[in-house]
């Protein structure tokens, strides 16, 4: 199933409020994505939603670990 523009939208939107928010506080976002996008984006199981809050994550830290 390949996602919509309206739920790549929903992602993308709740994914700048999670950075916003993390680059403020400093840590949570996993905390603050899971909900966001089981009830906003729509993604039916939460596994799903930890498991790609995970992998955000990995590749935001991997990606700073470099510079």
């Amino acid at each position: 199933m390949t996602p919509g523009l309206l739920t790549s939208g929903l992602a993308a939107g709740s994914g700048g409020v999670v950075g916003v928010i993390l680059g403020l506080v400093g840590g949570g976002g996993s905390i603050l994505a899971v909900p966001l996008l089981t009830t906003i984006v729509g993604v039916s199981s939460p596994h799903v939603a930890i498991g790609t809050s995970a992998l955000a994550v990995l590749v935001s830290a991997a990606g700073n670990l470099v510079p």
